[in-house]
């Protein structure tokens, strides 16, 4: 059950992408490369708080190579997406989302500079300043977070299955390939 929500939740969240207006021209450093795909948060860490916390699973973050991006949540019941806008990259570690929607209202149409390492193929870390919460409660903190890449074989599904999937919502087969790839 979970696994076919995410899958559906993936699933609408590309073709909410592919549907999307105008965005960014895509970006094509090497670190912007690395960036492309989906991404799990395993853990965070806030800097009012001792130590980093675990993370239950079904929060993710897709990052596009036309300069979109959406963080997403699942659970067994439902799914939402949570923020999402373009990005940049300044250099090699500096990743800046520009809101465009969020359930935190003080973030839209604002830009949320992120501090961004990425270690080898599989994990990123991003540390970013949060002034105020989804509640417009100031924090004034600041928030590191750790993700995971997610690979097809993390998934309890056959490239098969996603590419027929796939297929039902997008025309293009170089951007299906692009996004099972």
């Amino acid at each position: 059950m979970k696994t076919k929500l995410f899958y559906s939740a993936l699933v609408c969240v590309i073709a909410l992408l592919t549907g999307c207006g105008t965005a960014q021209k895509g970006l094509k450093s090497e670190t912007a490369k690395r960036l492309y795909g989906l991404w799990e948060v395993k853990a965070i860490h806030n800097s009012n708080e001792g130590g980093y916390k675990e993370m239950p699973h079904g929060m993710f973050k897709m990052i596009i190579d036309d300069g979109r991006f959406v963080n997403f949540m699942t659970t067994e019941k439902a799914s939402m997406i949570t923020v999402d806008g373009t990005y940049r990259l300044v250099g090699d570690s500096l990743y800046i989302e520009e809101i465009e929607h969020s359930f935190n209202k003080t973030q839209i149409g604002k830009d949320n500079p992120l501090n961004l390492k990425l270690s080898g193929h599989k994990f990123m870390y991003l540390r970013w300043f949060q002034a105020v919460d989804e509640f417009g409660e100031n924090q004034n903190q600041w928030v590191e977070e750790i993700w995971q890449r997610v690979e097809l074989e993390d998934m309890e599904i056959t490239r098969f299955e996603l590419e027929q999937e796939l297929r039902t919502l997008i025309k293009d087969p170089e951007l299906i390939k692009k996004i099972i790839d």
